[in-house]
């Protein structure tokens, strides 16, 4: 079947790219430019559902209700892989936070014990 070499593709160039590096200027236009792609897409689809089903025959699926359900899968496998790189990102960026508070807070309370003026 032509559909499952294509999703697999998809799916294997997808968390290649956001794997290897999900944060970049490129990978962000990337992401926003797919999105944009995926709303004309579901646009195009409510508006002429023949042409789904007409798609769905040419790439080996049955119809086209089974081709939408495996564009959302591979869009789900896109959202949570670009989630859990987000949460990670974050997490990352509130310990550096945390330290940089602890490292502050420990430096006035020595200088208030010892009597040293900061500047």
């Amino acid at each position: 079947m032509i559909i499952q070499i294509v999703l697999l593709a998809v799916a294997a160039v997808l968390l290649l790219l956001f794997i290897r590096n999900w944060n970049s200027v490129q990978t962000r236009a990337l992401k926003r430019l797919a999105f944009l792609g995926f709303i004309i897409i579901v646009v195009i689809a409510v508006l002429r559902p023949d042409w789904v089903d007409w798609l769905a025959h040419k790439v080996g699926v049955g119809r086209g209700t089974d081709l939408v359900l495996y564009a959302l899968a591979i869009a789900f496998v896109f959202v949570s892989v670009n989630t859990y790189f987000r949460l990670k990102t974050q997490e990352a960026r509130f310990t550096e936070l945390a330290r940089a508070i602890a490292v502050r807070d420990a430096t006035e309370v020595n200088a208030e014990r010892f009597g040293v003026r900061q500047r």
